[in-house]
This record gives C-alpha cells, sequence and structure tokens, in this order.
C-alpha cells in the first residue's frame, strides 16, 4: 500500500474490537457519505465486464490506459472493490468490509443514512469532485446538507476540493479523514521508478507499459509529493532540492517518448503537474467544515527521493524511509511538517487504517455519541518485554520474495525499531500463515546484528514453505500490546517462463 517494492500487498490489519451496537435512540445523528481511495473502485467497460477489482486486474493494467482528451471514456466505475487478494499499484486492495460492517453495527443502513461513492480513481480529482457534487445533489438524503464524510486515501483529496469549490462547506457537518495523502506520497513516483517487483512488472506488461499507462492517469500527478525538500539532486550528505511539480525537471530521460516535449501525450503530464500546483492551494487553506485526521504513526514509509542528477533514469532513483502508514508519510497525512497536534494516531497500515482499535472507537463516538466509551491512545506503541516497557518508534516487516511458485520457499522479515535500547529475546512477535480455515505458525528467529542493537532495532527471520495451490494468502504478524496485521504471499507459477 507497502514496504513490499511491487505497492504492496501488504500490512491488513485483523484487529477484532467489539463496538456494542446502539440502541435505536442512540442511533446515527446524520446522514454519512464514505469515499474510497485510489484502487477502491470496481472499473468495467461498455459490456460489464471487470477491468480493474478482481483476480486479473494486473494482467489488465494496459487496458486502464486513459488516452489523452478522453476523460476516462470506456471504462465506469461500477462499485467498490471487496477483494484483497488482487496485486495491484499504489496503494494494496482496498477490502472495505471491516469498516462497512462497523458503520452497520452502528447503524448505519446503506442507501437510508449509509451512501458510497465509488469513482474513476484515474481521473483528475477535480473531475471526481465534479462528479461527487452531481451524486450529493441527486441523493435526496444528502442533497440538503447537514451529512458527515469518512473519505479513506486519495478520497479525502476529493473531498477537501469539493468543499472548497462545489459548496460543501454548507452541506458537510464534519470529515473523517483516514490517512489521506494531503501533501501527497513518495510511492507515486516509486511506481514510476519501480515498478512492483520482477514478478508482477512482467504480469502488467513490463516497466515500460507501467510508467506509461500509471503517467496516462490524471490523478497520480495529483498524489505525487508536495512537501518541502521532498525530492534531492545529490547524496544524503549533500544535496539540492528541486520541484518535482516543475515541468522543466521531468527531463527526457525520465520519460517514456510520448510524453517528451513534443510527444502525443506531452500535453497531460503539464495538465497533470498543473492540477497538482492547484490541488496543493486549497489544501494549504485553513479548514472549510471540522474535521478529525487519521494519521499512521509507526510504519517504515518512503519520505525522500535522490538522484543523482536530473537527468538520471528513474532506474536510478533511491528513497529513503521515516513514520507513517506504509505509504503516506505521517506529515502528509497530517498536513503539516510543523505541527501533528490534534491527528488521531493509528498503528496500521494504509489500506485498512481505520481497523485500529484507537480509530474504530473514535469514528464510533465521532457519529453516533455515546456509543463507545473514549479510548486512551496513552499506550499507543508501549511494548512490555523482557527488559521491560519499549516503546516502538517503526515496523517493517515483508515478504521476500512476495511471489513465489506452489510449494517453493520464501522469507518472512520483520523489523522492530524502539525508542530506546533493547537486547536479543526481549520481543517476540508470531508469525502465521492462514490456509482455509487452518492457522499454521511460522518460526521466526531473532537474528539481530550488533548494528541492529546499536540502532535500537531487534530483527527477526523465518522461512516460510508457499502452500500447494495458486492462490494469495494471509500472514498474519502479531505484535504483543500492540494488535496484528498481516501481510500477503502471492503463489503463483512465474509467468515470465510461460
Amino acid at each position: 500500500m507497502f514496504i513490499l517494492r511491487f505497492f504492496r500487498l501488504a500490512f491488513v490489519c485483523v484487529f477484532v474490537f467489539g463496538i456494542g451496537s446502539a440502541s435505536k435512540a442512540d442511533g446515527p445523528q446524520r446522514p454519512l457519505l464514505f469515499i474510497p481511495g485510489i484502487l477502491g473502485s470496481e472499473l468495467s467497460d461498455g459490456s460489464g465486464n471487470v477491468i480493474w477489482g478482481n483476480r486479473n486486474s494486473l494482467s489488465n493494467y494496459s487496458g486502464l490506459d486513459v488516452l489523452p482528451n478522453s476523460n476516462g471514456k470506456g471504462l465506469k466505475a461500477s462499485g467498490l472493490v471487496s477483494s484483497i487478494n488482487v496485486l495491484g499499484p499504489f496503494w494494496t486492495i482496498h477490502q472495505y468490509d471491516d469498516l462497512l460492517e462497523l458503520l452497520k453495527d452502528l447503524g448505519f443502513e446503506d442507501g437510508k443514512t449509509l451512501f458510497r461513492f465509488p469513482y474513476d480513481w484515474r481521473l483528475s480529482n477535480f473531475e471526481t469532485a465534479k462528479r461527487l457534487d452531481e451524486f450529493v445533489s441527486g441523493t435526496p438524503a444528502l442533497r440538503d446538507g447537514n451529512f458527515d464524510i469518512i473519505a479513506h486515501s486519495m478520497g479525502g483529496l476529493v473531498t477537501r476540493i469539493w468543499v472548497a469549490e462545489h459548496g460543501g462547506t454548507g452541506k458537510v457537518h464534519k470529515v473523517i479523514y483516514l490517512g489521506t495523502p494531503f501533501l501527497g506520497s513518495m510511492n507515486s513516483l516509486d511506481t514510476i521508478s519501480n515498478g512492483w517487483g520482477s514478478f508482477a512488472n512482467v504480469v502488467a506488461g513490463g516497466l515500460p507499459t507501467i510508467r506509461r499507462v500509471t503517467l496516462s492517469f490524471p490523478s497520480i500527478y495529483e498524489l505525487f509529493p508536495a512537501y518541502p525538500d521532498c525530492c534531492r539532486e545529490g547524496t544524503k550528505e549533500k544535496f539540492s532540492p528541486f520541484d518535482i511539480l516543475d515541468a522543466n525537471n521531468w527531463k527526457s530521460g525520465w520519460l517514456p517518448d510520448e510524453y517528451r516535449p513534443g510527444g502525443a501525450r506531452r500535453q497531460v503530464l503539464l495538465d497533470g503537474l498543473a492540477s497538482a500546483r492547484r490541488l496543493s492551494s486549497i489544501i494549504a487553506r485553513p479548514p472549510a467544515v471540522p474535521e478529525i485526521k487519521v494519521t499512521g504513526d509507526i510504519l517504515d514509509t518512503k519520505l525522500w527521493l535522490y538522484t543523482a542528477d536530473r537527468a538520471s533514469s528513474p532506474d536510478h532513483w533511491t528513497f529513503t524511509s521515516s513514520r507513517g502508514d506504509g505509504t503516506v508519510p505521517i506529515w502528509s497525512a497530517a498536513a503539516s511538517f510543523k505541527n501533528l497536534e490534534g491527528t488521531d494516531p493509528s498503528f496500521v497500515e494504509h489500506s485498512t487504517i481505520f481497523a485500529d482499535k484507537y480509530v474504530r472507537s473514535r469514528i464510533a463516538r465521532e457519529l453516533v455519541p455515546g456509543v463507545a466509551p473514549p479510548v486512551a491512545a496513552a499506550t499507543l506503541g508501549e511494548v512490555m518485554t523482557s527488559a521491560g516497557v519499549r516503546h516502538l518508534s517503526k515496523v517493517r516487516a515483508r515478504i521476500e520474495p512476495p511471489i513465489v511458485a506452489p510449494g517453493k520457499d520464501t522469507e518472512v522479515l520483520v523489523e522492530l525499531t524502539f525508542e530506546e535500547s533493547t537486547a536479543v529475546g526481549a520481543v517476540s512477535p508470531i508469525v502465521e500463515i492462514v490456509r482455509d480455515a487452518a492457522v499454521d505458525r511460522i518460526s521466526v528467529l531473532d537474528a539481530s546484528s550488533a548494528e541492529d542493537l546499536d540502532n535500537h532495532r531487534l530483527s527477526f527471520r523465518g522461512v516460510l514453505t508457499a502452500p500447494a495451490k495458486e492462490d494469495t494468502f494471509e500472514v498474519r504478524l502479531t505484535i504483543a500490546d500492540q494488535g496484528t496485521t498481516s501481510l500477503y504471499l502471492m503463489v503463483a507459477e512465474d509467468m515470465s517462463k510461460k
């Protein structure tokens, strides 16, 4: 969404946190509109065939190409994506069942008090905001205003634009933003640089195809990082920042032929970068409606881009990381590099950031007053170890390689970084693979080096033998006192050899 390089079928939380059912008297106070994130809406062709949102999505990637001046004609949003086992770019495919189930437990009813807005996530968020306005105007329960919004990921950008430019200020009571990349996400540039790993790149048609198609999406430019010093020419020790939204910095070596000066798609690039600047000006304004921002606080997240020089190919870009939800840096989700006050932290990865138990409690209390007691977040990151309480500052986990043939071995790698010093054996994470109804424990050993310990880090390594059948399997990682997140292993024959 994505510690893995193919944007990342990783870290989907499976927290179980009960919210008591609300009584009828304590039910929803206002209608609620849910706006999903990028990749969260199914896209179908004119015959009803699903192009994006099922198992074949990645192999259909070339069919997502947005032709210049077409405004996405040929595909339309046909509902929310419900399946998690689809390889996807940018962010992992979202599974919103958990969030929607919570909302139903709180008393919301589809078509009466709960409304969903699927959309063509390839298009500019400005275009989607227009379509959102048409949706609100055409929905009797919403058109007169006084409703709440929950917006996930890029859906928050759509919301901000709609509020700013389509009269949302007078209609929305409150917005809950879940991992919205207000200042962009470096993962958007990582896709252009690396794609999603060798196997996935082959399935999608190759890295040149990924770059050409991805750059055809007007929305991708609006996800480029827009925070200070995001992109740097030189080395970590000595660099000069440059503006990634300046078309002059997009040298020919960075671009497919069509997007270079004089190319058939050059205007797509220029318009996309201009829209990104326009979006930045909207984000810089003070919020026009009450809002709650949920920010991932603890997972390894790409933050800075380094290039030896601005003529270097994206093949040679490198990235460094900091705190976030695995996709969106915490400062981007907070819309500020100066102040994180007023944000709600989440231990959970971007794609299901709402599954954190504190976040679920906050959602419940904001939407249905009195339904759930306040949950203090003072223990966020606290882990009881054999050496006493330690505070997690970052979690990094991956399956390497993330795609293997049936019966082949892969490795599960986990890194836990603490604020304080720690020792080998202080913590023992639990790793399990889910095979149909069975859950099998995977043995992981402490592999911490002296360098790890010097950096307050514990490293763990385990061998995982892939199941015998082709499918996508959940691998659960449980950290005591924090909860459970999940990685995903795809088992498939190597298509590059077929």
